[in-house]
């Protein structure tokens, strides 16, 4: 399964996270957005996305159902 990768503040690097626990949120502004947690810490990542990562996450949920 693909992954996205997150930075987690809390730990200070990146953080690799498979698509199916990712959330795709709108901004207030309409920009994408994804929304998932860090398995290890519990805390909330987010990431602003460019088109190739939008379309990987759309293409993921497609295919789930």
């Amino acid at each position: 399964m693909p992954t996205i990768k997150f930075y987690s503040v809390v730990k200070r690097q990146s953080v690799e996270i498979d698509v199916s626990k990712v959330e795709l949120v709108t901004m207030k502004n309409g920009r994408p957005a994804a929304q998932a947690l860090d398995p290890e810490t519990g805390t909330k990542l987010f990431k602003i996305l460019g088109a190739a990562d939008k379309a990987l996450i759309e293409q993921a949920k497609a295919k789930k159902g």
